[in-house]
């Protein structure tokens, strides 16, 4: 498979070195020199310095042979004029585009017949749904959920008094009375699909699956109660701080939101008159002495400087709001976030790698979360009633070492599987998968 990058910005490589890791045949095309030089010091690939949008560099880029066209610059139009240019010049059957101003949206300029571009990703929006969706489970750790089914992925730290510290995975599950599976362990910058031999130490970030109605129980007993929120702080009112709020607001929530630019206060005040808006500085501790601010149950840091969130939601949970969202984009950022405290970590970044990704991948994929610095995925695929795999029980299957199923969707039923369950074609599985096991998994689904 061949695939072209225009934009070797955080998202192009993210994209590009997780897709050269699984032998794909990637081409970046970068217009700054020196981010094209760096691309090509840190990339085994193809870096060509030039303009996306220019049809001698998209020849050179080799683009009559590609099978999927990624513009992902920080430009919206640049991107946008890219998959047209891809589209009327070439015969691509993928385009991806990333735009970021929803406004676009609006005007019917993405009719596929006029711009060619087959998926657009949106970052804020994205990001925005994930922030909503952790507030409404308690944001005791970050969640992803699985479309459809009542699966979730949770991670969190495990602290010297939690239940986990100091003990085997096989006698850990023996303290629950609801099935889980611990999917993966990042301990001293590896990560591990564990056994049951494996023995989990204070300090270690474990990546735990279970059932949505059982997860509450669950995390009570690991020490990570979830709280309901109901009076939330968000600092910052760009793009994602807006879009989180209106989403909270139609959940019923009280929401107060802080941002230093008067105008744009005036303009959220105007959105969301319910909303409590106050022109300030979350750095200011003043702010939460005169606004009563330590009285809210989580504090939500959207601001456009990642270390203000991290700081202002580790100060926040110091003067006693129950839980911490903060909004970061340098994926090393969210390790120590969560060693200091933050609850739940969310990268509009991160959002964006992993829709094109579903894009990308061989094979029956329906979702894809990229995790512990794409150095891991959960992957959600459904099993074609053909498959190797099909009719055969979880212990028979000739899997990767890195790679465990860790949940089944079955008939509308959602199926936390031992090793003598048998999967059937059709079924919905999600997968823990180390990224060297990846290739190995989309050969085992494509037979």
């Amino acid at each position: 498979m061949k695939i072209i990058i225009v934009g070797a910005g955080e998202v192009g490589t993210h994209i590009a070195s997780q897709l050269i890791e699984e032998q794909k045949d990637v081409v970046i095309i970068e217009k700054d020199q020196e981010i094209a030089r760096r691309a090509n010091d840190m990339l085994d690939c193809l870096v060509i310095t030039g303009e996306g949008t220019n049809v001698d560099c998209l020849v050179e880029a080799g683009i009559e042979k590609a099978d999927i066209f990624v513009a992902a610059t920080s430009i919206d139009e640049i991107n946008m004029i890219s998959c047209l240019v891809a589209a009327s010049e070439f015969k691509i059957p993928v385009k991806i585009a990333r735009v970021r101003n929803v406004e676009y949206s609006r005007t019917g300029i993405f009719d596929k017949s006029f711009i060619g571009i087959d998926y657009i990703v949106n970052p804020e929006i994205e990001a925005s749904y994930d922030i909503a969706q952790t507030v409404e489970l308690g944001a005791s750790s970050s969640i992803f959920s699985f479309e459809g089914t009542d699966a979730q992925l949770r991670d969190f730290l495990v602290e010297e008094t939690s239940v986990f510290a100091g003990k085997f995975i096989k006698d850990i599950r023996g303290l629950f009375a609801d099935r889980f599976i611990i999917a993966g362990v990042q301990r001293d910058g590896d990560i591990t699909i564990p056994s049951g031999d494996f023995k989990i130490s204070e300090g270690d970030h474990i990546y735990l699956v279970a059932l949505g109605r059982s997860f509450n129980k669950i995390m009570v007993k690991a020490g990570r109660k979830a709280a309901k929120l109901k009076r939330i702080i968000i600092a910052g009112g760009g793009m994602i701080g807006k879009h989180v709020t209106g989403m909270l607001v139609d959940k019923g929530r009280d929401v107060r939101l802080i941002e230093k630019d008067y105008d744009r206060c005036k303009e959220i005040a105007t959105m969301y008159p319910e909303v409590i808006v106050i022109n300030g500085d979350i750095s200011d501790e003043d702010v939460f002495e005169e606004e009563n601010l330590a009285s809210a149950d989580a504090v939500i840091t959207t601001t456009q400087n990642e270390e203000l969130n991290i700081l202002a939601g580790v100060y926040a949970k110091s003067r006693g709001v129950k839980r911490a969202v903060a909004l970061i984009d340098k994926t090393n950022y969210a390790t120590l976030a969560t060693s200091l405290g933050i609850d739940s970590c969310v990268s509009p970044k991160l959002s964006s790698v992993d829709a094109i990704l579903k894009f990308i991948r061989r094979g029956n994929i329906k979702n894809v979360y990229t995790i512990f610095e794409g150095r891991a995925e959960a992957i959600e695929f459904i099993v074609n009633h053909h498959s190797a795999i099909a009719g055969r029980a979880v212990m028979d299957l000739k899997l990767p070492s890195g790679c465990l199923i860790v949940a089944v969707q079955r008939r509308r039923k959602t199926i936390i599987p031992d090793g003598g369950f048998v999967i059937e074609g059709g079924d919905s599985v999600i997968a823990f998968v180390t990224h060297d096991s990846i290739p190995k998994l989309e050969d085992i689904l494509a037979l």
